[in-house]
């Protein structure tokens, strides 16, 4: 007997912040509690976070010899929990 498979939690976007020269922010909500669901909603929010570079600077951030730099910061919501990724250049 199959059981149909579990939802997995989602990952919406909430805001998108900054210019390039003062550092960039992407939030995005995941809908579950659980830090072993949140991979969904940090993939989506670092994926986001590298288009608003690569859009505002002209460049792929991932390229740079240097490495990307970025911090995560999670904050708990009603209904799941925000996931903030921020780029300081």
């Amino acid at each position: 007997m199959q059981t149909a498979p579990e939802l997995e939690p989602s990952a919406g976007t909430l805001t998108r912040t900054g210019d390039g020269d003062t550092g960039l922010t992407v939030t995005v909500q995941s809908s579950s509690t659980r830090p072993a669901d949140w991979g969904r909603a940090m993939a989506r929010a670092v994926n986001l976070l590298i288009e608003q570079i690569t859009d505002t600077t002209g460049t792929d951030p991932c390229r740079d010899p240097g490495g990307l730099d970025l911090s995560l910061h999670v904050t708990a919501l009603p209904s799941g929990e925000a996931i903030t990724v921020t780029w300081n250049p």
